[in-house]
């Protein structure tokens, strides 16, 4: 026996020791597309498994270069937000993006928001035919931002599989865990309270628990901008249209504490 058959002999026996299922290659690749590689970045199309609940469970896995980040759904002062075209998709009623709570990240004397390594977004797809094939057709425009910020386009596509366990579950699964939960403006009440600050005009945000806040992302609608940092206990805003200091927003906050993430609207005035 060649030294290579035994390496694989050895791999397969460890394998069944540790009680990892076996997988054929072709079992494992019929749950995610081909890898499209950037300049600096990969992305590809995961699925979960079978059709759960009315609706499959799939994600974007989009890995990285050592010291190379990329965007949130709202970037901050710089950057560029990936941005999802499923139109070509067959047998798709909707997908549904969702994103995992992001990190502030100092790129170059900038503060921006995103992810660095490796993210999955999660996805959620509704077939028109719960019966019929779905096939997931994806024009995937993002950033990959180290030395220098270029942009990538990764055209995936993966017929998600109808039966079968795919090893990518349980990693959809945790990406799904750390999306911030969507909660109501009654709800929001009794997370944080809001003041304005009359002297310079910014808003003041203090937690009211549970637990502690780790970190705050702040959204509005374009072309306005908010600021946030950390200030004490607690977390100042301030609201731009341009450069120019502005007056009233709704706006979308999304808190991050020691249990967990949440997404709340807001009303700046």
């Amino acid at each position: 026996m060649t030294r290579s058959k035994l390496f694989l002999v050895a791999a397969l026996a460890v394998t069944v020791a540790q009680g990892y299922p076996m997988k054929s290659a072709a079992e494992s690749a019929a749950f995610a597309s081909t890898i499209v590689k950037g300049s600096a970045s990969r992305a590809r199309l995961l699925s979960a498994g079978p059709l759960q609940g009315g609706a499959y469970h799939a994600a974007v896995e989009i890995t990285l270069d050592p010291e190379t980040i990329t965007y949130w759904r709202q970037p901050g002062e710089a950057g560029s937000a990936p941005t999802f075209d499923f139109s070509r998709s067959v047998n798709v009623a909707g997908v549904e993006p969702s994103f995992p709570a992001p990190k502030h990240i100092d790129e170059a004397g900038t503060v921006v928001v995103g992810y660095d390594s490796r993210v999955l977004l999660p996805l959620k797809v509704t077939p028109r035919d719960p019966n019929a094939p779905v096939t997931l057709n994806l024009v995937l425009d993002y950033a990959s931002c180290g030395k220098v910020c270029l942009p990538a386009r990764a055209e995936l596509s993966l017929e998600l599989p109808r039966a079968g366990a795919s090893p990518h579950a349980a990693a959809i699964a945790e990406a799904e865990r750390l999306v911030p939960q969507k909660l109501s403006v009654d709800e929001a009440k009794k997370r944080f309270a809001l003041s304005r600050n009359g002297a310079d005009g910014s808003w003041r945000l203090r937690y009211l628990g549970p637990g502690k806040a780790k970190d705050l992302f702040a959204e509005a609608k374009e072309p306005l901008f908010i600021e946030s940092a950390r200030a004490g206990e607690g977390f100042e805003l301030k609201l731009f249209s341009g450069d120019a200091p502005a007056k009233a927003a709704d706006a979308t906050l999304t808190i991050v504490t020691d249990g967990g993430a949440f997404e709340a609207p807001a009303r700046l005035e």
